[in-house]
């Protein structure tokens, strides 16, 4: 194989893997949008959505608009991620409170 032709192939590899990096931090953007515009930041792993936003933040995806409102989501000061959370919290402890409620009837216990 001639270098020319090596290098074409080098070549082609890479604008391949950025077209798919570019696609993929594209995909990332409007998941972390979702997120944001859905208030659900407090809902959904912290740790996994920081680290999202740090690269696309890298990739600068994030404007300014975005990073405020991802800001004031993950302060807390999100009052419907708060309701969101504490709701699924709610109802994940009465699932369980009448699972185990089953339970003892099952067992006769009650």
């Amino acid at each position: 194989m001639k270098l020319i032709e090596m290098i074409k192939e080098h070549d082609d590899k890479m604008e391949a893997l950025e077209n798919q990096n570019e696609l993929l931090v594209g995909i990332l953007g409007r998941l972390v949008d979702d997120i944001i515009d859905k208030d659900l930041g407090l809902c959904v792993d912290y740790k996994l959505v920081e680290k999202s936003v740090a690269a696309l933040k890298q990739e600068k995806w994030m404007d300014s608009t975005r990073l405020r409102q991802w800001g004031r989501v993950i302060q807390g000061l999100s009052d419907d991620s708060v309701k969101k959370l504490t709701m699924m919290k709610l109802v994940d402890e009465e699932e369980k409170t009448e699972d185990e409620y089953h339970v003892a009837q099952l067992k006769g216990e009650v």
